[in-house]
C-alpha cells in the first residue's frame, strides 16, 4: 500500500500539467502513487497523462467524460489505495520535499490531518508565501478543532492568527488526510457546488478529525491565472453563494448542536456579499444601469442570512477590506457601498484604456 495517494483532477490543463507532475516525480519521498483523473479533456491532457503513466507505474489515469472537478475527484478517491490522501491542482505544482514533510509529521504525530502553507505565484514571475498559522500546533480536542472549522469558513476565527495568512485555508491541496477517515464517514464531494466545494469537503473532514496538526513549512506552489475576475452574468455568483450557504448551513443544522460555527458562517456570508459586489454587480463588464445592479445588490443584502450577517457585523471577527464593507453596510450604508464599488471599477477602466 502506498503511503499517499495524490489525487488530480485534470481538465484541458496541458500548458501547466508537466511541470505539475514533474513535481511529484521528482519529490524526496517515493512512497506514493498518482491517481490522475481526466475529466474529459479535449486539448493534449489526455496523451500527456497516458505518458506518464506509461515510464512510471505509480501513475494511473482514468479517463471519462466530463462532470466537474467534483466528481474527478470523487472518482479519484474511489480508485486511490494509499494510507493518506492529497489533493493537488493540475496547473499548480509541489515543492521537493512536500511529500516527506507531509509523511514525516503524519507518522510523528499519528494525526488524521496534517496542514502545511503555499506560496502564491503570478504570471508576472512574482512568488509570496503565506503562512496559515502563527505557530506549529497539534490539536486532538473538540474545541481545538471546531476553531480550525471556524477558520475554513472565515480566516478571523484563526486560533493563531497570522499576517501573512492568505484566504486559501478552505483549499484542499494544504492538507494531507487520512484515506480511510474518509472512507468511514463517507466523505465525498459535493456535486452540486460550483464554488467551496473544497470548503465544504474540509468542514467535514474536520468533523470527524480526532487530530490535526501543522507544520509552518511552504510546500505548495498556487498558480494564480489572469482570468477574468468579473462574472458577467451577475446571477450565477449570486445562485452560486446561495448554494454555499445552504449546504454550509446543513451541515451545521446536522453537527453544529452548540452553534459554535455560527459566527464565522454569517462572516463567510459577508464576505461572499462583498465578493458579489466586486465580481458581479459594479465590475467591468456588468450588465445594466448602476441603479437596476444597486437595486439587485441591495436586495440581497435584506435576504437570509446575509441581513443577520449585516446585522451582527459589528460583532464578526472581519479583517482586511471586509472590515471597512462591514462598516458601511452595518450602517444601512447601502447606495454609499455600491456607489464606492461602482466609482472605483470607473476609474480602474479608465486607467487601463490609458496604459
Amino acid at each position: 500500500m502506498p503511503a499517499i495517494s495524490v489525487v488530480i483532477p485534470v481538465y484541458n490543463s496541458a500548458k501547466y500539467l508537466r511541470e505539475c507532475l514533474d513535481s511529484v516525480v521528482s519529490q524526496s519521498f517515493s512512497n506514493w502513487e498518482v491517481v490522475a483523473v481526466d475529466d474529459g479533456s479535449s486539448d493534449e491532457s489526455p496523451v500527456i497523462l497516458d505518458e506518464y503513466a506509461a515510464k512510471d507505474a505509480r501513475f494511473k489515469v482514468i479517463h471519462k467524460e466530463n462532470g466537474g472537478v467534483s466528481a474527478a475527484r470523487n472518482d479519484g478517491l474511489a480508485a486511490a489505495k494509499g494510507e493518506y490522501v492529497l489533493f493537488i491542482d493540475s496547473d499548480d505544482w509541489v515543492d521537493e520535499n512536500a511529500f516527506r514533510v507531509y509523511w514525516d509529521e503524519a507518522c510523528q504525530t499519528r494525526a488524521d490531518v496534517v496542514i502545511t502553507d503555499h506560496w502564491t505565484w503570478k504570471d508576472n514571475g512574482t512568488e509570496t508565501e503565506h503562512r496559515f498559522f502563527a505557530q506549529d500546533f497539534v490539536v486532538n480536542d473538540r474545541t481545538g478543532i471546531q476553531a480550525l472549522q471556524r477558520t475554513v469558513l472565515y480566516r478571523g476565527y484563526s486560533p493563531y492568527p497570522s499576517d501573512r495568512c492568505s484566504y486559501m485555508f478552505s483549499a484542499l491541496w494544504s492538507k494531507l488526510i487520512r484515506r480511510q477517515l474518509l472512507l468511514e464517514n463517507e466523505i465525498q464531494f459535493s456535486r452540486t457546488l460550483k464554488l467551496y466545494e473544497d470548503g465544504l469537503f474540509a468542514l467535514q473532514v474536520f468533523h470527524f478529525a480526532k487530530s490535526v496538526a501543522y507544520r509552518q513549512v511552504p510546500t505548495y506552489h498556487y498558480r494564480i491565472l489572469n482570468n477574468s475576475l468579473c462574472h458577467i452574468n451577475e446571477q450565477k455568483l449570486v445562485t452560486d453563494s446561495s448554494n454555499i450557504l445552504s449546504e454550509v448551513q446543513s451541515f451545521m443544522d446536522a453537527t453544529d448542536k452548540d452553534r459554535a460555527l455560527e459566527s464565522a458562517f454569517l462572516a463567510r456570508a459577508l464576505f461572499l456579499t462583498k465578493k458579489m459586489a466586486l465580481r458581479s454587480f459594479f465590475c467591468k463588464g456588468a450588465q445594466g444601469t448602476f441603479y437596476r445592479r444597486y437595486r439587485a445588490f441591495k436586495a440581497i443584502l435584506l435576504t437570509e442570512p446575509y441581513n443577520t450577517a449585516v446585522e451582527k457585523a459589528k460583532t464578526l471577527k472581519l479583517c482586511g477590506n471586509e472590515k471597512s464593507f462591514g462598516k458601511l453596510v452595518s450602517h444601512g450604508l447601502f447606495f454609499l457601498t455600491a456607489l464606492m464599488y461602482e466609482l472605483r471599477t470607473r476609474i480602474q477602466r479608465r486607467w487601463l484604456l490609458r496604459c
